[in-house]
């Protein structure tokens, strides 16, 4: 295991690194690159790095820094950098709504049913699925709080995301229909395109860009902190991408609950 290489892929989970703070990450990387002829990285000296895809991302970190190892996300390489009682402590302190239960219950999914109090699933494979798609729900809060949404949006199962997820959710999801329900920021971007699903879209909230344009709800403070990573184009999310720049700000997902 290489921790130092561990370390510095961490600080990718919140954005583009400098140059100078992931070198010899960096290094590796475009070794690998060159040895594999895989692609996943935009790195250039005197800029900040960006990772194109975190899935061949993540593959690079299994083989080279982790002894074949799998990692599948950024928690996944938190938890073997820290220990676990040390983890769930520093989890307890923080009081992070988004990654709280994915830390603690790094194994296991969390779902519900419309009216019916959520679960822990270690045994993914049982959870009792309806045939309709999964509601995939980015925040704590929001999941604990996504009846009355999910009743007048038509949606009868969900699960909590946690950001970027853990392996087990990110595998339940695989070959499922999902739809996220996530910020409407520039980091849902990187998190909706990192996840493969058998069908998957953003929901897309029906007034959205009145949102957007009002000036009570939305946040220029998280918009300024992530401008930096925010890409021209996208396949899916242009719409996003287009809203954003038009008013200069994110919303996040609370504010529909």
């Amino acid at each position: 295991m290489n921790k130092t290489l561990l370390r510095q892929a961490l600080k990718f989970k919140d954005g583009s690194p400098t140059f100078s703070q992931t070198k010899q990450l960096n290094i590796a990387i475009k070794k690998y690159e060159q040895e594999t002829q895989k692609r996943f990285s935009k790195i250039r000296y005197g800029q900040r790095s960006k990772i194109l895809n975190l899935e061949q991302f993540f593959s690079f970190l299994s083989e080279v820094a982790n002894d074949n190892r799998p990692i599948h996300s950024f928690e996944e390489i938190e938890e073997i950098l820290t220990p676990s009682n040390s983890r769930q402590e520093n989890i307890r302190k923080s009081g992070n709504s988004k990654n709280s239960y994915i830390g603690v219950f790094n194994n296991i999914v969390i779902f519900a049913k419309l009216g019916e109090r959520p679960k822990l699933y270690k045994n993914y494979e049982s959870i009792p699925l309806e045939d309709s798609p999964i509601l995939a729900i980015e925040n704590g809060e929001s999941f604990l709080n996504i009846e009355n949404f999910a009743t007048k949006f038509g949606f009868g199962q969900y699960l909590y995301l946690g950001g970027m997820s853990n392996k087990a959710t990110r595998e339940f999801l695989k070959d499922k229909d999902v739809i996220f329900f996530l910020d409407y920021d520039i980091e849902a971007i990187r998190i909706y395109n990192s996840f493969q699903c058998r069908s998957k879209s953003f929901f897309r909230h029906p007034e959205i860009e009145s949102f957007f344009a009002n000036s009570q709800i939305k946040n220029e403070k998280l918009y300024r902190k992530q401008l930096y990573a925010l890409e021209n184009e996208d396949d899916e999310l242009q719409w996003l991408i287009n809203l954003i720049k038009k008013y200069g700000t994110v919303v996040e997902q609370e504010i529909f609950l």
